[in-house]
């Protein structure tokens, strides 16, 4: 028998992963640029959807 993911988990996952992704982005703008430089700002915004998308799907 082969082990099949729900959705839920897969979607979690790959959401938590880009959560993780996207906040190494985000610190790496901030030493590069800044904290209010656009381009962490911008990673800042992504990464804030990410967290509602994740919120949403646990809810």
């Amino acid at each position: 028998m082969k082990y099949e993911r729900k959705p839920d988990t897969y979607n979690r996952e790959t959401i938590v992963l880009s959560i993780v992704q996207k906040r190494s982005e985000m610190l790496q703008q901030a030493q590069k640029n800044g904290l209010g430089a656009k381009e962490t700002v911008n990673c800042s915004q992504e990464l804030d959807q990410l967290m509602n998308q994740l919120v949403l799907l646990d809810n």
